[in-house]
């Protein structure tokens, strides 16, 4: 039996709330008066019901699984960790409920 590691990056783990476009006057700078448009970004559901920033802070606190760098910059998690890690917490949440 062939056993293959499945991965997750942060987009896939964390949620995110949709955003509506945006158009920003640019105010100080060579660029000054002009305006610069953001777009719109849909909702994004992940694995988790937090942020990215909130996953980042549980991973410098020790309270969640330490992600890995491959092929330079891309950061991953093993799924087989994070799933671990879920199945803690909900043990927990009962525990204390």
């Amino acid at each position: 039996m062939l056993y293959t590691e499945q991965y997750a990056r942060i987009k896939q783990l964390a949620s995110a709330p949709s955003t509506p476009e945006k158009i920003y006057t640019v105010k100080t700078g060579e660029n000054a008066g002009m305006k610069r448009r953001v777009s719109a970004k849909p909702e994004r559901v992940g694995l988790l019901p937090v942020s990215e920033k909130t996953i980042w802070t549980w991973v410098k606190q020790g309270k969640f699984p330490q992600p890995l760098k491959i092929s330079g910059n891309v950061t991953v998690w093993r799924m087989s960790e994070v799933q671990a890690w879920i199945e803690e917490q909900a043990t927990i949440a009962t525990m204390e409920a």
